[in-house]
């Protein structure tokens, strides 16, 4: 049971991002990394960069997001120069987005889309389906990853190259100069666990054992039930009376309210993005569950709570603080961005068809036949798929473009003489690789609605670089392996 597995390893992925946050490795990390790799406003853009990068290898780029919004939004609170705000706020965004859909490309577990493209290869029966698996995908997307990366910190210190190198810097601590040992150890031992399991599931595709789980899903389930045991209901404090019982009260109250919370956070996020007046909405809400708390907690164990805001101490992580900060801007994005594009493409469908045959749909294909239809040899065919592939991803999302080209790339593959596998995932990389709009990729979206201002023109004319030499380098690889292969 993949789909098992893929949850999991995302809610655990987000949790162990947040322990690195309770834990605050991340200024731990990036001053670590400072002191090392040189100080400055540049070297912190590099530092988010090769963080993010680094952690959407393993983690989905959607998730190291989410992890990381609320990082970079309290760094922003060193900014000494506030006119600035929005060419700060425009770079860390670009440092943000880069490195996570650069990372995102490297493995399976990178990018959503990814296991989506090996889904749609055992959906079509391509040959040599079976041969891409976690490690034959980390093998050709790390160096080629590794690539790109080199490339976008070119572009965006480029785009830095008029701040100043005071523009923002983290305060020197002694205690936080030091490289954090014990939770970089703790990520890695369990990064290190959920690849050791993926690997044996894709080499060994076990047996099922009970009720259509195999001992690997096994494995996970009793993974997953550990680690939120660990994070929310084993209390730190061992001499707490009823420590177990409060952090199991407040982790359900919290979870019990959140679509209340969910509407008030919403619409505080509205109103700073859009200046839109929900203040009524939102504080009146607040002091609903506000007064709920006080009145169940007090109920069972007999004393004044604290604010709905303030941490649980008595575990390893408050899930009150992580529900806060959630980019709901962000989230409502998506919401709003994804029901558009749904029905822009169902526009003019034919229900009594089973494809998508309405007016975009149409329109964009016949484009993107037009364009390839001339390129009769892989040395044009693969570049401009590639290309076209990046640059519509920009508007109609990477997963949209993949549903929409796949069967056309399959079908047109033994005519120009190019494996339908190689050209599948040739055509899900370029997909993945767009860093334009925030309507190309959930990341982009969240990023894009967890800052308060940035600048699109600013992000176009970067994202505009690297679509550019990203899809260049997904070309020359894929041209590479159809030539050996």
């Amino acid at each position: 049971m993949n789909l098992l597995q893929n949850i999991i390893i995302v809610c655990t992925g987000f949790l162990l991002s947040q322990v690195l946050i309770a834990t605050n490795t991340h200024y731990r990390l990036i001053a670590f990394l400072l002191r090392h790799g040189g100080s400055g406003f540049r070297s912190l853009l590099t530092t988010v960069l090769l963080i993010s990068y680094g952690l959407s290898i393993f983690l989905s780029n959607t998730v190291v997001v989410l992890a990381l919004l609320p990082v970079i939004n309290r760094l922003m609170g060193f900014l000494e120069d506030k006119s600035s705000k929005k060419e700060i706020s425009t770079l860390f965004y670009l440092a943000l987005t880069f490195g996570a859909t650069t990372g995102g490309l490297a493995s399976l577990t990178g990018n959503p889309l990814n296991a989506f493209a090996v889904g749609l290869l055992e959906f079509y029966r391509i040959d040599n389906r079976e041969q891409i698996n976690f490690f034959s995908w980390l093998m050709i997307g790390l160096p080629v990853s590794l690539v790109i990366i080199a490339a976008a910190r070119m572009v965006i210190l480029r785009a830095a190259r008029n701040c100043s190198e005071n523009a923002l810097l983290c305060p020197k601590n002694p205690d936080t100069d030091l490289f954090p040992h014990r939770p970089v150890l703790f990520f890695a031992l369990n990064m290190t666990f959920i690849t050791t399991l993926t690997g044996i599931q894709f080499f060994q595709k076990p047996e099922v054992l009970i009720n259509g789980l195999s001992w690997i899903d096994i494995c996970f389930l009793c993974y997953g039930t550990f680690f939120i045991l660990l994070s929310f209901i084993n209390p730190e404090n061992k001499n707490a009376t009823c420590g177990i019982r409060k952090n199991a009260v407040f982790l359900l109250f919290f979870i019990a309210t959140f679509p209340i919370l969910l509407i008030s956070r919403i619409s505080i996020e509205t109103e700073r993005h859009l200046r839109i007046p929900l203040s009524p909405i939102h504080r009146f809400l607040e002091k609903m569950i506000q007064k709920l708390y006080d009145t169940v907690w007090t109920r069972l164990f007999h004393e004044q709570p604290e604010n709905i805001e303030s941490p649980n101490t008595n575990a390893l992580l408050s899930i009150n603080r992580i529900i806060l900060d959630i980019p709901y801007f962000g989230l409502l994005l998506i919401a709003i961005f994804g029901t558009v594009l749904y029905v822009a493409l169902n526009a003019g469908d034919n229900p009594l068809t089973p494809q998508r045959d309405g007016y975009m749909v149409t329109g964009l294909t016949a484009l993107i036949i037009g364009l390839l239809e001339p390129m009769q040899t892989p040395l044009l065919f693969i570049p401009v798929l590639n290309a076209a592939a990046a640059f519509s991803s920009e508007l109609l999302s990477n997963t949209a473009i993949v549903v929409l080209l796949a069967p056309l790339m399959i079908a047109t593959a033994p005519q120009i003489g190019l494996s339908p596998l190689l050209l599948l995932l040739s055509l899900t990389a370029a997909a993945s690789a767009a860093y334009m709009t925030p309507l190309a990729s959930p990341a982009n979206t969240l990023a894009f609605g967890g800052f308060e201002r940035v600048s699109l023109k600013k992000i176009i004319s970067a994202g505009l670089l690297m679509n550019i030499m990203a899809a260049g380098v997904i070309s020359c690889l894929f041209l590479g392996l159809s030539f050996l292969l």
